[in-house]
C-alpha cells in the first residue's frame, strides 16, 4: 500500500476544496415591464480570493409555481474591486425582450440577447 505524506494529502484535500465555488448570491432581479417574468442574477465568489466570479441568470415566469430556469452561466473575471451595476448591467427592453452584459474591469465586454417570443431564444454578445 502507497502511503502520502500528510502535507500532501492536505495539500490536495486544500486544492478540491479551497478552489471550488463559494456559496451563489443573489444579486439583483429585475421584473419585465408587463409583470410576467422575473429576471434573477446571482453571483457566485470562488472561495480563495481574487479567483474568478461566476454570474447565473435565472428566468422566472412569475404566474407559474415552476422553479427558476437557468439560461445562463458565466464566468466573470474580479480584480478585487466588488461589483456594482456597472459591471453587471440587465435591461428589460421590451415587454419580451432583455439584454443582460458583463463587464469585467479589464476583459471585453460579454453578455446575452433574450427574446421571449413562442420560446425562449438566446443569442450570445461579444461586445454589449
Amino acid at each position: 500500500m502507497i502511503r502520502l505524506p500528510l502535507h500532501l494529502f492536505f495539500l490536495c484535500l486544500f486544492s478540491l476544496f479551497g478552489c471550488s465555488l463559494g456559496e451563489e448570491t443573489l444579486f439583483q432581479e429585475y421584473p419585465s415591464p408587463d409583470g410576467l417574468y422575473n429576471m434573477r442574477v446571482t453571483v457566485t465568489e470562488p472561495r480563495m480570493p481574487l479567483g474568478p466570479l461566476y454570474v447565473t441568470v435565472y428566468l422566472i415566469k412569475i404566474a407559474e409555481t415552476e422553479e427558476a430556469k437557468k439560461i445562463f452561466h458565466s464566468k466573470l473575471e474580479n480584480d478585487g474591486v466588488p461589483f456594482t451595476a456597472t459591471n453587471i448591467a440587465v435591461r428589460w427592453m421590451s415587454q419580451k425582450t432583455a439584454l443582460v452584459c458583463l463587464r469585467a474591469t479589464d476583459l471585453p465586454d460579454h453578455g446575452i440577447y433574450i427574446e421571449l417570443n413562442e420560446s425562449l431564444q438566446l443569442s450570445l454578445l461579444d461586445d454589449c
